[in-house]
This record gives structure tokens, sequence and C-alpha cells, in this order.
């Protein structure tokens, strides 16, 4: 956490931050993706407990079936995320109103589509649930630009605060907000009372506490359960969209869900439950198709990594 750190160590990593945001403004996108590369393959090599970790995790989840796979497909996955990390610095710069149409393609449910970017008309708020997918990062920026409807992001402290403040001074502009995971049900509510959409990443655990168990990958995955207990108390439709990128020249598609609009029963655990199994399983569906572009390194489930 943030309070841990000396003062002098934050200002350190702002300093050095801060140089490398400004290196890669001026850089041309090719070059910028050539470093990227070659920052994703040293940490490849270097980072042994998050190499091993997304190896072990590829394996459980019977995303490929031998060892030789998992190695090939989790460099792929570092380098993937070291683009990603470039791609962020970017955004701002690269993503405008004017140039939407070039950047962005929107794809999956035609349902969605019509609801809530509409060609024409009026876009339909949506709680929207992404994952540590594709660049995420790009999506909020994305979503505000294409629907015209005001966005509320949840996001958890950083462990640089001067860093947080400045990505999400970043993250924050075309009507997208961000609000603090801690006490985010009271802000989240307001938000969709006043026609606001809001994003939620819902593919992490959510601990013993916090979350319902479903499954994710033929294996129990302790699941945030805000995103059902919002759509329970609003009524406002759950979508999954899954922010893929397309290519290094700064091309994204959003992979649209349909639609979760569940009818409430008698039994709200249950509701909840099943509403969580939804969404969790449209996030996995997409992963089968891009496992490159998800992060494998986080500690997911409830039967391994103990």
């Amino acid at each position: 956490m943030s309070s841990k750190k000396s003062i002098f160590l934050i200002n350190f990593e702002y300093f050095f931050f801060r140089m490398a945001m400004n290196v890669v403004k001026i850089l041309p996108l090719w070059l910028c993706f050539k470093i990227a590369e070659l920052g994703g393959r040293l940490f490849f090599f270097f980072d042994i407990r998050h190499r091993n970790r997304t190896i072990q995790h590829l394996l459980h989840a019977g995303v490929v079936k031998t060892e030789t796979e998992a190695v090939a497909l989790t460099r792929r996955n570092f380098i993937h995320f070291a683009k990603v990390g470039l791609e962020i610095f970017k955004c701002r710069q690269l993503m405008t109103r004017k140039n939407i149409a070039n950047i962005l393609t929107i794809s999956g449910s035609e349902q969605s589509r019509n609801l809530f970017f509409p060609a024409a008309g009026k876009a339909e708020p949506a709680i929207v649930i992404c994952a540590h997918f594709g660049n995420w990062e790009a999506a909020g920026q994305g979503i505000t630009i294409s629907s015209g409807i005001p966005l509320l992001s949840v996001m958890r402290p950083f462990d640089n605060p001067k860093i947080g403040d400045y990505i999400n001074s970043r993250r924050e502009g075309h009507t997208h907000e961000v609000v603090a995971k801690k006490g985010a049900i009271r802000p989240l509510l307001l938000a969709i009372k006043k026609g606001y959409s809001i994003a939620i990443m819902a593919d992490q655990n959510a601990g013993e506490t916090e979350g319902v168990v479903v499954d994710f990958f033929g294996h129990p995955a302790s699941t945030h359960t805000s995103p059902a207990l919002l759509h329970l108390k609003t009524g406002v439709p759950i979508l999954v969209l899954m922010p893929r990128r397309v290519s290094d020249d700064f091309k994204f598609e959003f992979i649209l869900s349909d639609p979760i609009i569940h009818k409430p029963t008698e039994d709200k655990e249950k509701d909840i439950k099943a509403i969580t199994q939804k969404f969790t399983s449209e996030i996995e569906k997409t992963i089968r198709l891009y496992p490159e572009q998800w992060l494998w390194a986080h500690r997911r489930w409830l039967d391994i990594n103990r």
C-alpha cells in the first residue's frame, strides 16, 4: 500500500514515471511498440514469480495442454501487457472524438449495439462489466465517446498515490469520472440515478467475504457481487464489454455480450449468484478466444494458490 512507501520513494518513482511518459509521447508509435516488446520479453525472463503463476493458471484452466504451450502463451501474454502499458501513455494523445471511428469497432450482440451504442438516437445507460483484458484503460474513454453517455468507473488505489492521481486525472475526461473502490456503492447508485453508465472490473478474486463462488474455467472462483446487487436494485441492464487489442496500430474492438436482465425471485441470494455466473461466463467466453490478452498472473481461483 502507498502508506508503506517513504516520501522519497514515492517521488523517486513518480519522477521516472513522468519522464517515461514524456519520452513515449514524442516517439513514433511503431518504435514504442518495439521497445514495449523488448520490455515484455525482459519481464518474462526476470519476473519468475508471475511467469510461473501464469503458466500454472493456463494449465489449471485447461487453456493449453502442455507446459511448452503454456510457456509460449505466457511469453505472448507478457509482451501484450507491455504494449498495453505503452498504449495507456498514448491513449489521450491518440484517441479523440474525431478519429474514434478509425480506432474502434464494436462487435458482438446486435441487441446491445442498438441499445448502448446506437447509430442514431439516444443510447441507454448500462452497468458495464469489464475485465483485465485487452486494453481496459482505453475502454472508459471509448465508451463515453461512442455512447455519448457519462460514465463512472470504479478504481482501486495505486501503491504510489502520486502516480495514481496522475493516471486518474488522465482517465477522466470526455464525461468519464472515477470513484475509489472502497465505499463505491453509494456514488454508483447516485450516478445511475443521474443517467450515467457505470463500469466495474469484475474478473478478480473477491475474497471470502465480498463475493459469491461461481464457476470460472471449470473451477470455483469468488467473484464480486456488486454488479448483481446494483442490477437488482436499479433494473439497469448489465453489459459485458471486452476491449480487445486488435493490432499494433492502436486499433481496438469492443466485444459486447447480450444485455443481462434478470427477473428477481423471492430468493435474493440465488438471484445474485445467477447474475454473477452469467457475466462471469461471458468474460470466460471471450478470454477463451484470445487467452493471450487476459491477466493470468492474478490469483483468481479458490482451489489453487491457497
